[in-house]
């Protein structure tokens, strides 16, 4: 009775009180607000993306999970003329399955970072730097290799996870 007891609460403690699975990565992190609505997006031409990377941070694919957790980590630069500063206000992803085979990959995630601009009297245009990392939770598609493309502005990274039974 007491080691089904001890196997429950162990159970209840890896899974935050039956709020997630025990095999699950954990909740990603993020350091600018995700959106998945398309709203006001004041102006998206100041924006100029330099680099995407991409990480894996927690993978254990298994019969019982089919979920991973990434980091990604955009940078660039923001243009602009005038009294209207730009920033980078939220981040917008789009998830789709890819039907078209000579991609060679599974899915596509677009990370759209959204531009908001305020008015600052004492600027006069220039350009500013921006950097963010943000975690995201990915599913895989299939047993074996799923290939998964990131794409942010004009730059494009492809990750490979394995699913095995």
């Amino acid at each position: 009775m007491v080691v089904i007891l001890f196997i429950v609460g162990y159970y209840l403690y890896l899974s935050n009180f039956g709020s997630k699975g025990i095999f699950e990565p954990r909740n990603p992190r993020l350091k600018i607000p995700i959106t998945y609505n398309i709203g006001w997006w004041s102006d998206q031409k100041a924006l100029t993306v330099d680099s995407l990377k991409i990480e894996i941070i927690e993978s254990r694919l298994s019969l019982f999970n089919s979920k991973s957790l990434i980091e990604y980590k955009v940078s660039g630069h923001l243009k602009y003329t005038g009294h209207w500063q730009p920033k980078i206000k939220e981040v917008h992803i789009s998830e789709r399955m890819n039907p078209d085979t000579t991609l060679h990959c599974d899915r596509i995630i677009e990370i759209t970072p959204v531009v908001e601009v305020k008015e600052n009297k004492k600027a006069t245009g220039g350009t500013d730097k921006f950097e963010f990392r943000n975690e995201h939770t990915i599913t895989s598609n299939h047993w074996g290799i799923n290939r998964i493309k990131f794409i942010c502005g004009q730059k494009e990274k492809t990750i490979e996870l394995h699913q095995f039974k």
